[in-house]
């Protein structure tokens, strides 16, 4: 077996919790896109783009999608979708800082690979949409963002989605904040959106607008 799908083997084993880690380690030095896993922003995610469908249910996806179903049932819509990682629910241009990630969503209308840490590399009023699914755990600058995303977006909507519950342990190492519901409603208020907020199995959807100038 090469190293290569050796170390995909072993991250569904790792999923399942078994002790694999060190094996991987190995493996991922033979690897350009995974080297310096897991403690590599890049390569973790990179190695994550193969395991999208085994972090989320079918069940949550098609909840997902039926919950952004509206962006795009009246009117056609441009949407941005950041850190669309290996999978959009809804045709967007995909932003996302792993290459490897990107190669694999064949919901995107063009791929842009960008570190959503930084200014957003788009005009302003670009997007009739925006959207943010499971991304904002991991965003140190997320004040900085949420004004990016104000600036790129016309008036229409930015749909943020997130766990109501801790994310799983693997993941939660590279988690950089984990906010209560009413504190990202008051983060978002302070970036210029009006919140309409709700829970729906164990997800909270956010569905912002922005504020008229």
């Amino acid at each position: 077996m090469d190293p290569e799908t050796e170390f995909l083997c072993g991250l569904i084993e790792l999923q399942y919790g078994l002790k694999v880690q060190e094996k991987l380690t190995v493996l991922a030095a033979k690897i350009p896109w995974a080297q310096n896993w897991p403690e590599d922003q890049q390569a973790f995610w990179n190695a994550e783009a193969f395991m999208w469908q085994h972090k989320i249910s079918q069940e949550k996806r098609q909840l997902i999608s039926q919950e952004l179903k509206f962006l795009i049932m009246d009117l056609p819509t441009k949407n941005l979708d950041l850190g669309c990682g290996a999978y959009s629910y809804l045709p967007s241009v995909g932003m996302d800082f792993s290459d490897k990630m990107l190669q694999f969503n064949d919901q995107c209308t063009e791929k842009i690979t960008a570190d959503l840490e930084s200014p957003l590399p788009v005009k302003d009023n670009s997007f009739n949409s925006v959207t943010a699914i499971f991304v904002l755990n991991y965003i140190k600058n997320y004040s900085g963002l949420l004004l990016e995303i104000n600036r790129v977006l016309k008036e229409g909507v930015f749909v943020m989605v997130l766990y109501s519950k801790q994310i799983n342990e693997w993941q939660r190492q590279k988690e950089v904040n984990a906010f209560t519901a009413e504190d990202w409603k008051a983060v978002l208020n302070r970036a210029g959106f009006i919140v309409d907020f709700y829970e729906k199995e164990g997800l909270w959807f956010f569905k912002c607008k922005k504020l008229k100038d």
